[in-house]
């Protein structure tokens, strides 16, 4: 298992729909369990961290007014540990801690605003995370759609992001698509 494992379960630029998308950050890769700490918090206590050989993120790409896609992957020495990891990854928990995760970050940046609401529901490809928070401008929603892809012993999270109105599911199936043509995929 090589870093690259990893880094194949994550989005990068020619996956992404349409254009005008910006990188805000640099992704990371590494070998071994220094895994992504967007998961760390969400994952329990019965991830597979000890068999966890690389982790990869890409970076947080934009595009404005309000769109977000960013995707989290991580690389095991087994098939059975990627499958509980995979297990994980696809739960209504994880996608509700995701996006309070996402919810909070979002909030820090602005001290007067209050999350109001965090909402789960079951997708055809995965979970949207819905939220609201207010703040001085009003009330606003998010809508993260979290999809878990898997491609032999990587396993990744994506998630699209949109404020007001969801992520445009045909954009997220591109993603997916697009993701999963690298390699052999389940998700």
């Amino acid at each position: 298992m090589t870093v690259s494992s990893a880094s194949t379960v994550v989005p990068m630029d020619a996956d992404l729909p349409g254009s005008g998308w910006l990188a805000i950050d640099e992704g990371f890769s590494a070998e071994g369990d220094g895994g992504p700490g967007a998961l760390v918090d969400c994952v329990g206590p019965d991830f597979p961290d000890d068999d966890v050989v690389a982790t990869a993120a890409s970076p947080h790409f934009v595009r404005p007014p309000g769109r977000l896609v960013h995707g989290l992957g991580v690389a095991f020495d087994s098939s059975a540990a990627t499958t509980a990891a995979e297990r994980i990854l696809t739960s209504s928990d994880f996608a509700a801690c995701l996006g309070r995760s996402v919810a909070l970050d979002l909030a820090a940046g602005a001290t007067d605003a209050e999350l109001l609401d965090v909402e789960v529901v079951a997708t055809g490809l995965g979970h949207r995370a819905s939220f609201t928070g207010g703040d001085a401008a009003g009330v606003r929603s998010v809508h993260l759609d979290i999809v878990a892809i898997r491609i032999e012993f990587a396993v990744g999270v994506l998630w699209c992001g949109d404020t007001g109105a969801s992520f445009p599911e045909d954009d997220v199936v591109h993603l997916v698509g697009s993701i999963r043509g690298r390699g052999s995929a389940t998700i």
